[in-house]
């Protein structure tokens, strides 16, 4: 099992000093809990991850939250379908699960579930 999860943000819009693509590291076992928001549909879609453990504490942070786009450019909603499982939050427990033989497991988004499925990207990373 990984120690860390790796969450690739990517916005090739992000102002400096933030870059288009960002890394955000979380230790496995702060991970309190893994839940989604987001109707279903083409609606705004994020994941919410509650922090536990020292580090988080120290800096004050109880969640991290992970908004969702289809580009790399612009929030786009992803579509999400009632009755199939939910892939924001199945990439992060399969990340939680992996044995990627080092120490980093990445996050990764596959496809929407619309009717032309689109990509998937980690947007925005906030800590709260």
């Amino acid at each position: 099992m990984a120690k860390f999860i790796k969450f690739s943000v990517r916005n090739s819009a992000a102002a400096q000093p933030l870059g288009p693509t960002e890394n955000i590291l979380v230790n496995v076992e702060d991970i309190a809990r893994v839940q989604a928001t987001g109707a279903t549909g083409a609606n705004a879609k994020t994941a919410i991850i509650g922090l536990t453990g020292r580090a988080a504490q120290a800096a004050g942070y109880q969640t991290l939250t992970l908004t969702v786009s289809t580009s790399l450019s612009a929030a786009v909603n992803p579509t999400i379908v009632t009755g199939q499982n939910n892939p924001v939050v199945a990439a992060i427990r399969s990340a939680m699960t992996a044995n990627p033989g080092g120490v980093v497991a990445s996050a990764q988004l596959g496809l929407d579930q619309a009717a032309t499925p689109v990509q998937m990207y980690w947007r925005t990373a906030t800590f709260a």
